[in-house]
């Protein structure tokens, strides 16, 4: 009986140590309402997985794809990759307004604000950049600071713009919404 319990523990003790795989989405909309249910960021991925120009690199999409002391970082988001030679994925692109492939987006953790958004290669050191940077899914918080030139107009700028502006985004309605 005991050699029995050892054995159950011990296979537990594998399995438990195993790497799990990572799992993507294929629905753009299930994940972003795992999004908004839980608290972390999504991750979405549009490409063409067929051509080499138009695809993220597949190694990146798998868990370890990352070295060094973030090679997890893929835990942290929900995960969607969808396939843009299909008609779903073709209306997913057009939704995101991405005419060039591979597609990186990065949307917050209450799954209302892109923070992060690219079209085009990326290589394995930029995906764990942005991966660590955006991990936590906070939105950078957009400050306006006045200044007064030396002729006495005033001027005025933006620190810390979000990657994605939408002229009918309005902070007040978002704050009501949540």
């Amino acid at each position: 009986m005991v050699s029995y319990l050892a054995t159950v523990t011990l296979a537990i003790g594998v399995l438990a140590s195993a790497p799990q795989p990572v799992e993507w989405q294929e629905d753009y909309g299930a994940a972003l309402a795992a999004t908004r249910a839980g608290e972390q960021p999504l991750l979405v991925v549009l490409d063409d997985p067929k051509s080499a120009e138009a695809r993220i690199e597949p190694a990146l999409l798998r868990e370890g794809a990352v070295d060094g002391p973030e090679a997890e970082l893929l835990d942290d988001y929900n995960l969607c990759h969808v396939d843009v030679t299909t008609d779903y994925g073709k209306k997913v692109a057009k939704a995101f307004k991405v005419k060039r492939f591979p597609h990186l987006a990065i949307i917050d953790r209450t799954g209302s604000v892109i923070i992060f958004s690219k079209s085009g290669k990326i290589d394995a050191p930029e995906f764990e950049t942005v991966l660590a940077k955006h991990r936590d899914g906070v939105r950078p918080a957009v400050r306006r600071v006045s200044y007064k030139l030396s002729d006495g107009t005033t001027g005025s700028t933006e620190e810390a713009k979000p990657a994605y502006r939408n002229p009918g985004y309005c902070p007040s309605c978002q704050r009501r919404s949540m």
